[in-house]
């Protein structure tokens, strides 16, 4: 065979897993219909850059708070995490610098 089931089968589990990922980022984090905004090259792409950090800190936050729940990460949601973060900034945007973890005095 040219191309063994097995192999097959793995790389198409990556390629749903990658177009699970670009979901995750054109639908749920962006939640624009125009997700560039600048119209010079290198703000375009510092832009991009800021979109995939967002992102990573998500799943990062993610795995976090599956670890500290000794859980799979798998069990988490990734529009469930956004929701609780899109929750949580205000609580955030109310507190003083002491009451945040990095910039209280240690």
């Amino acid at each position: 065979a040219l191309f063994p089931a097995l192999l097959l089968a793995t790389e198409y589990h990556q390629r749903w897993e990658i177009e699970n990922t670009i979901d995750e980022l054109k639908t749920h984090l962006n939640g624009r219909k125009t997700p560039i905004r600048s119209l010079k090259p290198r703000e375009v792409v510092q832009e991009i850059y800021g979109w995939l950090l967002s992102h990573y800190a998500v799943r990062t936050l993610m795995f976090q708070a599956a670890t500290a729940a000794s859980i799979s990460p798998l069990r988490l949601g990734f529009t469930g995490t956004l929701k609780v973060i899109r929750r949580a900034i205000s609580d955030f945007q109310d507190a003083n610098s002491e009451q945040l973890p990095f910039f209280s005095p240690s």
